[in-house]
């Protein structure tokens, strides 16, 4: 449910859009071609292509540049023909504010191109290439007030970081979304000519061809989360105990990503190398993985592997080329003496660094054989205790910072039989700080 603020946010905006469209109307000197327009905005949504998500790309924003030098700024009402779309599958309350986004943001993409002197209502062979200039700012204002809106909307309702959600839904879309836009001058420069509404027509090709592109962009997408679900479940195989171990380590991942200023691609990355991070134990005997008491060197040394397992496994799949590193080295600690390099301090990749927090805050707020699951805030206590050993201090500050500010779901409770002092055994955990392997014939616990 949205909180007080956003829905105030989304019905002043929809007062907005609903008072431009009315001016609109009243002004506009052709009220068909408004109508016109509004079922091409519904044939491009109607023809919307899936980017994974819960994203989706239309291009609405092709025929709103071309009301421009058709209609001015008195072309806005078009974008209401979304509202008319049986395919969406988003609530009315979203869908509502979208068209309101999209009328206001035509709005004023319109009042620039007429401000900066734009033609409206005949293009002839020496508008060009003046009209470049006052259509190209229109498009980039157009594109600026919808990512300045969508910044109010999600900080109201989620508490993002504006410059953040800036940088993930403008700067870099910003180049694409402007190259397509340029789509909308076409169809205008056809509808002023002899074709008037049917150059809506010539639209459907590169439309149509847009879309399977933007289709085939998240069917590769789709297949690489295939790919990393597969692999994730085939770690669970050996560890009953880790079941959506790899899903929570990458969750952690991201929140600290986040926290440092990643986001996009390399946020991704992260996340997906915190999914796979154990991958490699896919190589080590499953005896081994589940053993209670101390380990022989043997044995500990095939724990060791394991992070190498990984990249092997790993090696010849192309988009986790940026996960390798962090998967190699998440064993790393920050005093040089992990493995499987003996790496310190800022030797050891950040992806890796990140991983290691991350992996030990969930192993510890996670049911074990021999434990109950401990206490968030006992988690970031020993994550603070281990600062400077075991993990990177400065990342362990923001990862702090970032579970108290948003939070923490830990793995669901299951029951842990309690076991009589008779019987209790000497047990570890190699991603647990605070139980790690014990070898034979090592007074110290190893890691």
């Amino acid at each position: 449910m949205p909180s007080r603020s956003t829905r105030a946010y989304v019905l002043g905006l929809c007062v907005v859009a609903a008072s431009v469209s009315v001016i609109s109307i009243v002004n506009v000197s052709r009220p068909t071609d408004i109508a016109w327009f509004a079922a091409l905005v519904l044939l491009t949504v109607q023809l919307k292509a899936p980017l994974g998500r819960n994203v989706d790309v239309s291009l609405t924003s092709v025929v709103a540049v071309a009301t421009y030098p058709v209609l001015g700024m008195w072309g806005a009402p078009a974008l209401i023909g979304a509202l008319f779309a049986t395919r969406q599958q988003t609530s009315f309350y979203k869908r509502t504010y979208n068209v309101a986004q999209n009328v206001v943001c035509t709005f004023l993409g319109g009042a620039t191109y007429v401000a900066l002197g734009g033609e409206v209502g005949d293009l002839a062979r020496s508008s060009f290439p003046q009209i470049l200039l006052p259509i190209t700012l229109a498009i980039v204002a157009y594109h600026v007030a919808n990512a300045g809106l969508l910044m109010g909307v999600l900080w109201l309702d989620g508490g993002r970081a504006p410059v953040r959600v800036l940088r993930a839904n403008f700067f870099e879309v910003f180049l694409s979304f402007l190259g397509y836009s340029y789509l909308g001058l076409l169809l205008a420069v056809l509808w002023l000519g002899q074709l008037g509404p049917f150059a809506g027509l010539l639209l459907l090709v590169p439309l149509l061809v847009a879309r399977w592109a933007f289709a085939q962009y998240a069917a590769e997408q789709k297949s690489h989360q295939s790919t990393l679900q597969a692999l994730a479940q085939a770690i669970e195989t050996k560890d009953l105990y880790t079941r959506g171990h790899g899903e929570r380590v990458a969750r952690a991942a991201r929140m600290l990503g986040t926290q440092m200023g990643w986001d996009g691609d390399r946020l991704d990355a992260v996340a997906e190398a915190g999914l796979l991070h154990d991958v490699g134990k896919i190589g080590v005997p499953t005896r081994v993985l589940q053993k209670d008491g101390r380990l022989t060197e043997e044995e500990f040394e095939a724990i060791k592997q394991h992070p190498l397992y990984g990249v092997e496994v790993v090696g010849d799949i192309a988009f986790l080329e940026d996960a390798r590193a962090g998967i190699m080295h998440h064993h790393e600690r920050y005093d040089g003496t992990g493995y499987p390099s003996g790496l310190r301090a800022e030797d050891i990749p950040v992806f890796a660094r990140v991983l290691s927090i991350s992996d030990a805050f969930d192993c510890m707020t996670s049911v074990r054989s021999y434990r109950a699951a401990r206490p968030v805030a006992e988690a970031l206590a020993e994550l603070q205790r281990c600062r400077g050993s075991h993990f990177d201090p400065e990342l362990v500050d923001r990862f702090v910072t970032a579970v108290e500010h948003e939070g923490w779901q830990p793995a669901p409770v299951q029951a842990v039989q309690p076991v009589p002092p008779a019987e209790q055994k000497v047990v570890f955990d190699h991603d647990d700080p605070v139980h790690p392997p014990q070898v034979e014939g090592s007074a110290e616990a190893a890691s």
